[in-house]
């Protein structure tokens, strides 16, 4: 696998809204975690550090993937404390706005 010198920007936990916007997400980290060129970072923020700290299975084993896929995937840490969720981060690092600022002013960002 190769990276590219991308990172996904999330800020929802959810792609729209509901139920629908949870399965959406998911299908849509799996679908990155299977393609040839994977983006270089995921930053989490917001209640986008949801997915990092989930009770679904499926979902943590489909960021761990990507992570051993040598993807960083960070968590805001401002985020973890906020929702009271950094004691169950589960994949990933806790950033912080350095790290943050830095990976959105030297890479290209897609941001869901």
């Amino acid at each position: 696998m190769n990276t590219s010198k991308k990172t996904l920007f999330l800020k929802s936990d959810k792609v729209g809204d509901g139920e629908l916007g949870s399965m959406l997400i998911k299908g849509f980290l799996n679908a990155i975690s299977q393609q040839e060129n994977l983006p270089e970072s995921i930053i989490c923020v917001n209640s986008a550090i949801l997915l990092t700290t989930s009770e679904d299975e499926e979902l943590i084993q489909i960021l761990k993937e990507l992570e051993n896929k040598k993807v960083s995937i960070y968590s805001c840490g401002t985020c973890l404390d906020y929702y009271k969720k950094r004691d169950d981060l589960k994949v990933g690092v806790p950033g912080n706005a350095m790290d943050t600022v830095n990976l959105l002013l030297n890479k290209d960002i897609v941001t869901l």
